[in-house]
């Protein structure tokens, strides 16, 4: 309240009772506030009067106000408190919680901060007593149905106290669960509820305030008492509208600072618009009037002037930065909720006009809605000569059913809105299917060449989601239109008569079949027109389309001779369905097969009759023969002159992966892939189908040319040759030349040119191809280890397997040096084999001592390992069983087939064979049934297969060999020589502790000297032209010393690099030990070029045999002191330590008095 005192008397006789009566009646009454109010009294203060302060004598304006009303003891305030007490007063027990404040406002002299706040003060108590009152009222109602219209009032002044706060998204989230809890309260108190549909025409007219006039309905949502008699229609479109008149506020605060933000919020409010006219048709029955307020709302929120200025702005936005657009300003989501209100507007007209009689058949056929009701029964069809009278009130829907084409006008207009939002957010599929609406329209018109532009494409959306029939249909208006505009453009013409072609390939029966209303005449048309418009077409140019569309097809996975002829001629037979139960000629039919190696068979058939049944079988042929494993590349179909019909089995070296390589072994036939193809007629050319499944193999007939490979019977050793054989069939041949070549890495044909000037009938021919086949992959893998001494070295070297699954025998090796070395073994040298397996490979140890001081990087040593392969053991072993075994039952000349069918892929049990010196086959009872296969298909007498069968399953399966074993001896050893550089090392640190005795106890000082010598002699002489010499020499085979594997920074000339001088320094640290306590430098810097000395106390902590601390060296680089933690890879690398008496321990015992206890 806002007060001016000009006296006391004034303030007593008007002002103070003024205050008082409005305390009274408005603050603290709780009718009118549900809660504890704040309130608060400002004393205006004019900058003409006199603002005198309080005196003895007098009290001023301000304080006589604040004795009486003042929250810190005012009487007249007080007094109300005490009426609150009286059972018949008026005032609100709960006053005594409420906020009061009393202000001065002087004119020019006012504090503006502090009174805003004491504002913000009341404001945020008020916000607080509101809120945790209607919250508890939730919390403790529960959730009895009793107590839901409480919890449902509560719920909306929760909603309307953020609202005033300006909390909007708060505010949503309660407004969405009034609209969600309605459906509850319904339930539970349907009493307080009118479902009448009461809607004035005022409604409908364009200027009609929705929000204002549902506000008005709905002034007891506050008050529980007098929610009575409520009508359910008006409540439902006031929460709608307060929920709406907050997501608009929302979009306000967010306009200019998040056009996204805003745009995300706005198309919320129309997908809810969309929500809550679907709820009110679900509810309320009058649907005319529902109808027509449907469409009314629509057009309200359609053209809100919120939604008009977010695009307005972001096209701005956009136009200003183009180039720096990234779809921040693109509203896809508010033009795609625009469209769908549209939509539903649109089918609002529908409804209405269709009411009036008014309809065109076919438009709005694909969004027709669909009753889900299942009680609703068909509705009555109405005849088209009734009118019916609507009694309809909105001004833009009476003119838009008032006649045939005012409603063609307004619906073509809609749609065109509609699609125009849908460009802009993508929705280029219904984009199609609406334009069907307005090409019909077009249709009906007779504006053919528009109906021509909406229809292009538009089809194939609904051919290719399985809407045949439509599709079909649309294909026919299609052609039609393209007839009538006269077109000249053919190709389009023929791919059109494709199209529909295509479309009477589905199931006859189907409810969404074309095929069901076209029958045997109107196909034979179709296809005329196809050939009439194939034949116009430029003959030079293919016009190719899928076979797939048209026909299904299946290849017998067989390739045969001809025997009907004596030509060199093999058949293919392919199966083909008609689908369309009319006879034709394919002009020509070619289907092309690829082997792995991409080799390619033609097959090729002229004029073939194609009868009216369903199942018909071409026959294709070719003289172009190519042995091997093939798969289906690509079927070709001439129809008519310039129409092709092409089916891709896959891209050529996928197909090339597909076909197996024809090997030595069986390959069967896959007979039960009937079904290898799935045809939907809708594949585009791009798209490669499944590749085909069956590979078919090649073979010669021994009644044609045929020619084949074969071993050689005299064979040179150390030669690899093999032998061509070809047999000529019934006809002469001329001029015969063959061409050689290898896909096996490391093969080549040594002469792969071969010519015959003439084959006679049934004549033989063998030719003997020479070839080399290099392998450099080794079995044995060899390392070295090496440990410097102070005149000599120790080298480890490691042989083993470089393959775990394929051991070694290591039958000897030697170390040797034309340099000034000497070379020393161990005493006890083995001298018997040894296996090396996968992870147990052998060691071996050589001392090596330089005969002199010097060493050189080009000092080498030799290394020669003499071992055999075990694998190759076995398989020696049982070729020359094998091989005694054959020459035994006179069948030695089968062997070379034996050899590369079975013997190449026996897997013994190497492991047994390296301890106990059997042969075991791990495959063998495979092998055995693969060696019968063979025999029984390659080895033509049965005599012979008798025995050859009987002979391999002894040996495969049984195990029995006529030799020993033990008596077989294997020459076949294998020698490798490895160039070895002698070691080198920079610094050889050598360290020693020397002490009294080895003995001490618990605590004695022992008094150390340790003492330090640098050994250089293994530090090359030519250590600098390292580098510079490798740019001219070559490196030895195996390098082992780090000094080879980089290059030191040194200013040091060649005789530096070997004398030490005193700029060599090092740092030594002694390791931290529990066991010992240390006195004296644990980290000293020594010379290299004299030996050091250093005393040392250590004092033993513990008991028993104590090894000595440890120590490490690092080599100072320019003075600088590195710390261990420094150290790297490389100076590690110059530096190695020699420990004399690094494995030795001390003795400390306990004192003699004392007991020590070990745990």
């Amino acid at each position: 309240m806002l007060i001016k005192i000009e006296s006391l008397d004034k303030y007593r006789s008007q002002v103070r009772p003024l205050i008082k009566e409005w305390l009274k009646n408005l603050v603290f009454n709780e009718k009118v506030n549900g809660s504890s109010p704040s309130w608060m009294i400002l004393l205006y203060v004019p900058s003409d009067a006199k603002d005198k302060q309080s005196t003895i004598i007098k009290m001023s304006h301000y304080d006589k106000l604040l004795k009486d009303f003042s929250n810190e003891g005012g009487k007249e305030l007080a007094a109300l408190f005490a009426e609150s007490t009286s059972p018949t007063a008026s005032v609100g027990a709960q006053n005594s919680e409420s906020t009061g404040y009393c202000f001065k406002f002087k004119q020019h002299e006012f504090e503006l901060n502090e009174f805003l706040v004491q504002i913000k003060n009341l404001l945020g108590f008020t916000f607080n007593q509101k809120y945790h009152l209607n919250s508890d009222l939730i919390t403790t109602s529960g959730d009895h149905e009793n107590n839901s219209l409480t919890k449902y009032v509560a719920t909306y002044n929760l909603a309307e106290l953020f609202y005033d706060m300006k909390l909007f998204n708060d505010c949503i989230n309660f407004f969405n669960r009034l609209s969600e809890q309605l459906n509850t309260l319904v339930e539970n108190n349907p009493n307080l509820f009118i479902y009448k549909v009461d809607l004035p025409a005022k409604v409908f007219s364009n200027k009609f305030d929705f929000k204002k006039f549902y506000n008005n309905k709905c002034q007891h949502m506050h008050d529980v008492n007098s929610f009575t008699n409520v009508n359910l229609f008006e409540l439902k479109c006031f929460i709608f509208f307060r929920q709406a008149s907050t997501l608009e506020m929302l979009v306000n605060k967010n306009l200019n600072n998040s056009i996204s933000l805003a745009e995300l919020q706005i198309s919320k409010l129309l997908r809810n618009l969309v929500l809550f006219l679907n709820d009110l048709l679900q509810v309320f029955q009058n649907e005319q009037a529902l109808i027509e307020f449907e469409y009314s709302i629509i057009e309200y929120f359609l053209n809100l002037d919120i939604v008009n200025k977010l695009i307005e702005q972001a096209t701005k936005l956009y136009e200003a930065e183009p180039a720096n657009n990234n779809n921040s300003y693109q509203l896809k989501r508010l033009f795609e909720s625009r469209g769908e209100l549209k939509l539903s507007q649109r089918s609002s007209l529908i409804k209405l006009a269709r009411e009036n009689s008014i309809e065109i058949k076919g438009l709005d056929q694909v969004f027709e809605d669909v009753s889900l009701d299942e009680e609703e029964g068909p509705k009555q069809s109405k005849d088209s000569t009734e009118q019916v009278k609507l009694d309809l009130k909105h001004p833009k829907l009476l003119q838009a059913i008032q006649s045939k084409d005012s409603f063609v006008d307004e619906f073509t207009k809609l749609t065109e809105g509609i699609l125009e939002d849908f460009m802009g957010c993508d929705r280029s599929k219904t984009i199609d299917v609406l334009s069907i609406d307005l090409a019909i329209l077009n249709y009906e018109k007779g504006d053919y060449s528009e109906c021509l532009q909406i229809l292009h494409d538009s089809y194939d959306f609904f051919i290719q989601n399985g809407w045949n029939y439509l599709g079909g249909i649309l294909l026919e208006i299609y052609y039609g239109c393209m007839e009538k505009t006269q077109s000249t453009n053919f190709e389009e013409i023929l791919s059109t008569c494709l199209k529909l072609l295509s479309c009477l390939v589905a199931n006859h029966t189907d409810i969404n079949s074309f095929r069901l209303i076209n029958n045997k005449l109107q196909i034979k048309k179709l296809f005329d027109r196809i050939e009439v418009y194939a034949n116009k077409l430029d003959p030079t140019k293919k016009f190719e389309r899928s076979l797939n569309q048209f026909f299904k097809t299946d290849i017998l996975p067989y390739i045969s001779a001809d025997e009907s002829t004596s030509r060199d001629k093999y058949l293919i037979r392919l199966k083909l369905k008609n689908p369309f139960s009319l006879g034709f000629v394919f002009k020509h039919v070619e289907l092309i097969m690829v082997d792995e190696e991409g080799s390619e068979i033609v097959f090729h058939a002229e004029n073939v009759e194609i009868s009216d049944k369903i199942d018909n079988t071409i026959q294709l042929s070719t003289n172009n023969f190519i042995l091997g494993s093939f798969s289906p590349y690509r079927l070709t179909i001439q129809f008519y002159n310039s129409l092709f019909l092409v089916l891709d089995y896959g891209e050529k070296e996928l197909q090339m992966n597909h076909a197996s390589f024809l090997s030595d072994t069986v390959i069967e036939h896959n007979g039960n892939n009937n079904d290898v193809f799935v045809y939907d007629g809708l594949t585009p050319m791009s798209v490669f189908k499944p590749r085909h499944e069956k590979t078919l193999l090649a073979y010669q007939n021994i009644n044609k040319l045929t020619a084949q490979f074969c071993c050689a019977n005299d064979l040179k050793l150390g030669s690899t040759e093999v032998v061509l054989k070809i047999k000529n069939g019934s006809n002469p041949i001329h001029d015969v030349r063959i061409n050689l070549f290898s896909t096996t890495e490391g093969l080549t044909v040594v002469d792969p040119d071969l010519k015959v000037s003439k084959l006679d009938s049934h004549e033989s021919q063998t030719f003997l191809i020479p070839y080399n086949l290099s392998d450099t992959a080794l079995t044995i893998s060899v390392t070295v280890q090496d440990i410097f001494k102070r005149d000599f070295i120790y080298s480890k070297f490691q042989v083993g397997t470089s393959n775990p699954k394929y051991p070694i025998r290591i039958i000897n090796n030697d170390l040797t040096t034309e340099s000034n070395y000497e070379i020393i073994k161990p005493s006890k040298f083995p001298s018997y084999d040894i296996i090396a397996f996968g992870e147990q490979p052998s060691n071996f140890f050589y001392k090596i001592k330089p005969k002199s001081n010097k060493v050189y990087l080009n000092d080498t040593l030799s290394l020669k390992v003499d071992y055999t392969n075990l694998q190759e053991e076995c398989e020696e072993y049982v070729s020359q069983e094998i091989i005694h075994q054959l020459e035994r039952i006179k069948s030695v000349k089968y062997w070379y087939l034996i050899k590369d069918v079975i013997v190449s892929k026996l897997t013994f049990d190497l492991n047994g064979f390296a301890v106990y010196k059997t042969i075991r086959f791990l495959n063998g009872l495979e092998l055995n049934l693969l060696a019968e296969r063979i025999i029984l298909q390659y080895v033509e007498s049965s005599v012979d297969q008798k025995n050859l069968v009987k002979l391999m399953s002894n040996l495969l399966v049984n195990h029995n060999f006529e030799t020993p074993i033990d008596s077989y001896e294997y020459n076949n050893v294998l020698h490798l020589h490895i160039s070895v550089p002698v070691p080198v090392l920079k610094y050889l640190q050598i360290v020693e502790y020397e002490y009294d005795k080895k003995q001490y106890t618990v605590g004695e000082p022992i008094n150390v000297n340790l003492k330090i010598n640098t050994v250089t002699r293994w530090c090359p002489k030519d250590r600098d032209r390292e580098f510079d010499d490798s740019e001219h020499e070559s490196q030895p085979l195996a390098v082992s010393s780090p000094q080879r594997n980089k290059r030191k920074n040194s200013d040091n000339n060649s005789d530096n690099s070997i004398l030490i001088t005193n700029r060599d320094q090092f740092q030594l640290v002694i390791q931290q030990d529990d066991n010992w306590l240390m006195s004296g430098f644990k980290r000293f810097t020594f010379n290299g070029g004299q030996e050091t000395t250093k005393q040392l106390t250590l004092i033993p902590l513990t008991v028993g045999k104590i090894p000595l601390p440890q120590v490490s060296i690092k080599e100072l680089t320019d003075g600088v002191n590195l710390s261990i933690d420094d150290e790297d890879d490389d100076d590690s690398d110059d530096i190695d330590i020699e420990f004399i008496n690094g494995s030795e321990t001390i003795l400390v015992i306990p004192e003699v008095n004392s007991i020590t206890f070990s745990f």
